[in-house]
């Protein structure tokens, strides 16, 4: 039996058991003590019965027969119980009222009927059965013998002869019935000696089974309560999602490791690594998906530790290597390029490939710190570090980080404030139709100025956005401004234009895109049909079938729907064939080296003629040559965008562009060239 509660149930059963068997056996006793006790009374009113009626038959006093009737009656209340158990379906008021005139308590009498009629063939009871009939016959002779002594007494003429006779048979009745009642008391005697010798077997037989029982359980319940301050202790030290020693335990680890090294006089290594964009994947696949890729993770460091290396996860998406045994820094380097190689391999979630590289930050005790939380906080710094150097790679701590990291949560802290101060604003790169040269529509770009810093560049501001979450309202300031812009440009005459707008990572994964969407569209005025949504093909697929019905939403209320940066990612004809995509937007990539590199021109050119026979429109990125623009027409590329043509423009200076870029004077543009 593996669990205590299987012991603590089969003692019960017994307990149980041994209860019942003790009830029944008390009451079985019970029941045979009021036999007894109405056989003794049975006996003495059977001998007073004789002795009244002998004094009857000497003073004639009315007196002694009135005493013989009331006597008598005792034994034949019995009698009547007796013959009232034996039939099928007993009267039990009339059985009652028998034992009770017999002498016996109300009480027994349930008792003494169970015991008769479920022991009715047990051998002892046959015998007491047998003596209780034949002791019967004799009260029926006693009571008839009284009867013809009162008759002879009472006659005009009395025959001392026949009063004599009378009196030897009821000497006679009174010999006969001794040996009877002494019949009756003994077979009642053996089944009690007997009950009581069975009763004592099973408790002596039950004791030892009780007492191991009882031994086997406590040690069980040990047992399982150290298992359960084990599995406690473990719990508290342990992260419960990929079984890997937690923030608590590694602090634990890493004290003793210091105090070891520090007597020593050798040093250890602390690896502090995180998932990078393990958000997106978070927010665009679930909760349950990065479950599954953190575990992954954990198995790949376990894979990669060595014996004395201690694993732990943090939290979220964040894991730690303390390495104690090793030779030098180069071994230590070595070491993370290795983690960062094998922790950026391919991972399967469910059944497709999933690609999250790792940041890792590295401190060195003793020269990073003296203590953990000192040397934890150093290679902290060094992996954010790492982070904002590109990502996918190490760094080892230095002093001079501290004040990259103060930079940075200052930033943080700015940006959340940018939205109420009216920092944010946008800029309009304009989308320039290849066949005509007519600008078709503009690129929001989103800009921060920051009071003291000026214009923040992108890069340095929207990835942090995504981390942080604050992409989401700042989205939604997006699409509102540009939409309303959009359409007070076209309420003053100027050509009809499309807008494109990105969208995040974390907007896509929104249950509430929708609603809110049209509810800003709603409010500007805007055709639907002029708002271009951007979103990247990773982010797509990495929604997988749960794309589909976001896309086919948003293409529910009229918008466009455009895949950016289109040949980074997956690029799937299989992909472009199921979404419902209006326009692929091929990437700056591609188009840098043309038209030096031939490899690049394949790709572009396969990449036109692919969407062309999906009936998409193409937009290339980041034209900046005309030789670019002129592979480009010969392609048939629709549309383009690139410094070449406009740069990204304030918003007061679109509405001079546009108002330049009528048909009548394009032929003076780049486009021609």
């Amino acid at each position: 039996m593996s669990s205590p509660f299987a012991i603590v149930w089969m003692f019960a059963a017994i307990v149980f058991c041994l209860l019942i068997l003790a009830n029944f056996s008390f009451g079985l006793l019970s029941s045979m003590r009021a036999y007894v006790g109405g056989e003794s009374l049975w006996s003495k009113a059977q001998k007073d019965a004789v002795l009244h009626l002998q004094k009857y038959a000497g003073t004639r006093e009315p007196e002694e027969l009135r005493r013989f009737r009331a006597d008598i009656a005792i034994p034949l209340g019995d009698h009547e119980a007796r013959v009232e158990m034996d039939k099928p379906n007993p009267d039990f008021e009339k059985l009652r009222q028998g034992f009770i005139r017999g002498g016996n308590h109300p009480d027994d009498v349930d008792g003494m009927f169970n015991l008769y009629r479920r022991f009715k063939r047990v051998s002892f009871m046959q015998r007491a059965i047998r003596a209780w009939d034949a002791g019967d016959r004799y009260i029926g002779q006693l009571d008839e013998a009284g009867t013809l002594l009162q008759r002879e007494i009472e006659s005009p003429a009395p025959s001392a002869k026949n009063v004599q006779s009378i009196l030897a048979e009821i000497s006679g009745i009174n010999e006969n019935l001794t040996p009877i009642e002494t019949n009756f008391v003994d077979a009642l005697g053996e089944a009690s000696r007997l009950t009581y010798r069975l009763l004592q077997r099973i408790m002596l037989a039950a004791a030892p089974a009780l007492l191991m029982l009882g031994t086997v359980l406590s040690l069980r319940i040990l047992r399982q309560r150290r298992r359960t301050e084990d599995r406690v202790n473990y719990m508290a030290f342990h992260d419960d999602l990929t079984s890997l020693p937690n923030r608590l335990m590694l602090s634990r680890r890493l004290d003793q490791a210091l105090s070891r090294h520090r007597r020593a006089g050798r040093q250890l290594a602390i690896l502090f690594m995180d998932l990078d964009r393990f958000k997106v994947i978070n927010d665009s696949l679930g909760h349950e998906t990065g479950d599954v890729l953190l575990r992954q993770v954990a198995d790949r460091l376990r894979a990669q530790s060595r014996e004395g290396d201690t694993v732990a996860r943090m939290g979220g998406d964040e894991f730690v290597v303390l390495i104690e045994n090793h030779e030098n820094l180069t071994d230590i380097s070595t070491r993370a390029q290795r983690l960062v190689e094998q922790l950026s391999a391919p991972y399967v979630l469910g059944r497709k490939d999933c690609h999250v590289t790792v940041s890792i930050g590295i401190s060195i005790f003793p020269s990073d710190g003296s203590d953990s939380q000192a040397l934890l906080k150093a290679a902290d710094v060094a992996m954010y570090r790492a982070k904002d150097t590109g990502r996918n790679n190490y760094l080892y701590y230095s002093p001079s980080m501290n004040v990259h990291t103060v930079e940075r949560l200052q930033l943080e802290s700015d940006l959340r404030h940018a939205l109420e101060r009216n920092e944010l604003l946008l800029h309009y790169q304009p989308k320039v139709e290849i066949a005509t040269g007519l600008i078709t529509g503009v690129e929001a770009l989103l800009r921060w100025k920051h009071p003291l810093r000026g214009l923040v560049p992108p890069m340095d501001f929207i990835p942090l956005a995504e981390e942080t979450g604050l992409i989401v309202p700042i989205g939604e300031w997006v699409l509102t401004t540009a939409c309303a812009r959009t359409k007070a440009w076209q309420d003053h005459g100027l050509p009809k234009l499309d807008v494109a707008v990105n969208l995040s990572a974390r907007q896509f994964a929104d249950p509430l895109l929708l609603p809110k969407l049209t509810q800003i569209i709603r409010a500007s005025g805007l055709d639907p049909s002029r708002l271009e949504l951007e979103i990247t093909e990773s982010v797509v697929m990495s929604r997988g079938e749960c794309a589909v019905g976001v896309l086919k939403s948003l293409k529910s209320i009229g918008v466009q729907i455009a895949i950016d940066d289109f040949g980074t990612g997956y690029s799937s004809l299989a992909y472009l064939k199921r979404f419902p995509i209006d326009i692929l937007k091929v990437d700056r990539s591609f188009i840098r080296d043309i038209p030096a590199n031939s490899g690049d021109k394949k790709i572009t050119r396969a990449i036109i003629a692919m969407a062309h026979s999906l009936r998409l429109r193409v937009v290339a990125e980041g034209v900046e040559t005309a030789d670019q623009l002129k592979f480009l027409r010969a392609q048939r590329c629709d549309a383009v965008q690139g410094h070449l043509l406009y740069r990204p423009l304030p918003e007061a200076e679109v509405a001079d562009v546009l108002e330049l870029n009528r048909l009548d004077r394009v032929a003076s543009m780049p486009i021609y060239a």
